[in-house]
């Protein structure tokens, strides 16, 4: 038999082991492919039947916030919170904001309906640490309005609505989370600190309350809306109030003020509209056509027929020059 030639072998060893450690690699970066969890850094909404292993995830790190209330002797059934759920869930990378709601039983009825409150909580997938977001712990009758784009931050915020209490005077708040990416949490967006305008606070803006007469306000009626004024793909904030109080001499006064907020320089910031024709005409953008407020009612804010309307030059630059009402 003929020698085999070692060189030969040699490099027939050497390109066969390539090919095995290649063969080996790929093997490796398919099946880690395969295994590695989906990511992305697109805020989204999550639900039981869209992502069943997450949701049931968050909702076993939240059994002690879910567990039903032991009633107490002598406690008034509205008291005790046995039904608790995960209202909504909204992920990011690998942060989770999370809305618990309670209730006194599963099934509403009307004498319970009111009865039913929110608290929004931070939530690590990575960490498993959670955590109540301030100013967002108790909130009656929450709910959603629309994700919002206030900034260039790629994340929108989380717009909602909700009651300040029950069985009281309640406030209506619209307010919002924002995503604070330094610190991978969301927190509540600070409108104001209630010293000029006593209804543009620190955790948001109170756009009603149920005045019973018992103060120095008369009347109080709100109107506002979220929309792109700018024609920039960015969100602003429109609010007008008009409040009417008795002065300390006794005397009515009236308060009539709007409010524009948006991000300008990277930081959200608020403007006093001190201009009527600019107030008339952002009313005149915010108000539905079938808005219960007073301020959309009136004569300078509806819609004429042609050759008695007024056209407003609007205050932004760059956006649409004209607008009839």
């Amino acid at each position: 038999m003929k020698p085999r030639n070692p060189v030969r072998l040699c490099r027939f060893s050497l390109w066969l082991g390539l090919l095995i450690s290649f063969v080996f690699t790929a093997s490796s970066q398919a099946t880690h492919r395969e295994t590695k969890p989906e990511t992305t850094d697109a805020f989204r909404w999550i639900h039981p039947s869209s992502a069943p292993q997450l949701w049931q995830q968050i909702e076993s790190a939240f059994q002690d916030e879910l567990a039903p209330d032991d009633a107490r002797p002598g406690q008034d059934k509205l008291d005790v919170y046995r039904y608790k759920y995960l209202q909504k869930v909204g992920i990011l990378n690998h942060s989770a904001l999370v809305i618990v709601g309670r209730r006194p039983a599963k099934e509403m009825t009307k004498e319970n309906a009111w009865d039913e409150y929110y608290s929004a909580f931070n939530f690590d997938l990575a960490t498993k640490q959670k955590s109540a977001i301030e100013h967002a712990d108790v909130m009656w009758k929450w709910k959603f309005q629309k994700l919002a784009k206030f900034g260039p931050s790629p994340v929108p915020d989380v717009t909602f609505t909700y009651l300040t209490c029950t069985e009281c005077e309640p406030e209506v708040m619209f307010a919002s989370l924002y995503y604070e990416e330094t610190k991978s949490t969301w927190q509540v967006r600070s409108w104001g600190d209630g010293k000029d305008l006593w209804w543009t606070v620190n955790d948001g803006l109170i756009v009603d309350f149920e005045n019973i007469g018992s103060g120095d306000t008369i009347s109080f009626d709100c109107v506002y809306g979220i929309l792109d004024l700018r024609g920039t793909g960015f969100d602003d904030v429109v609010i007008r109030c008009k409040e009417v109080s008795y002065n300390d001499a006794g005397r009515a006064k009236t308060d009539n003020s709007t409010v524009l907020y948006n991000s300008s320089g990277g930081q959200f910031n608020s403007l006093r509209v001190t201009n009527e024709s600019e107030a008339v005409e952002l009313t005149a953008k915010i108000c539905r056509p079938n808005s219960a407020s007073i301020l959309c009612r009136l004569p300078a804010y509806m819609t004429v027929t042609s050759g008695q309307s007024a056209v407003l030059d609007v205050m932004f630059p760059g956006a649409p020059k004209r607008f009839a009402i």
